[in-house]
């Protein structure tokens, strides 16, 4: 009788300890004792957005972010025919989004390229790109996919990606803000 109290203790501990702890972490992120928590829209103001849909959403720690593209607060395309313009664009929208949603780049732990017309020189570019934008002590893991075209014309490079909150409050050390 006395381990089956024991095991009725445990066992909820350890299935909150592989879901991330009390506070998730995980896809399937909890606050408090196992109430799921509530997708969040995540919109950054500097950051054009399509109508209807977040540039992020965020679920307990975890941010998904939407494809980013090279433009401007304006919505005009950023660097047309100039690859590296358009990609650190790109990246400079992702880190605003990232700030939008508490987090900074470096919380930034899956990054997909998505690059038209693909060459080595390109996946360079977005290579040396993304590790002077992100953490370069703890990069993210990064796939590049080649595509023949975006929706909108002009547009050379795409990025989505995955960000990992350190805890609900901005780190404003972290953030470069006071």
């Amino acid at each position: 009788m006395r381990y089956a109290l024991v095991l009725a203790l445990f066992i909820p501990a350890a299935v909150s300890a592989q879901r991330g702890g009390r506070n998730g972490g995980a896809a399937g992120a909890t606050v408090g004792f196992g109430a799921p928590s509530a997708p969040e829209q995540i919109v950054a103001p500097d950051v054009p957005v399509l109508d209807g849909l977040p540039q992020a959403v965020k679920v307990g720690y975890t941010v998904y972010l939407s494809g980013m593209v090279p433009v401007d607060s304006t919505g005009r395309l950023v660097g047309a025919g100039d690859f590296g313009a358009q990609t650190r664009q790109a990246l400079q929208n992702l880190g605003e989004v990232m700030r939008a949603a508490h987090g900074v780049p470096g919380d930034v732990v899956r990054v997909t390229a998505y690059i038209r017309d693909i060459t080595p020189e390109k996946v360079d570019s977005v290579r040396s790109a993304l590790l002077a934008t992100v953490d370069r002590s703890q990069p993210p893991a990064l796939t590049i996919v080649g595509v023949s075209a975006f929706a909108e014309p002009g547009i050379d490079v795409m990025f989505d990606a995955i960000g990992q909150l350190r805890s609900e409050f901005p780190d404003r050390n972290r953030m470069g803000r006071p």
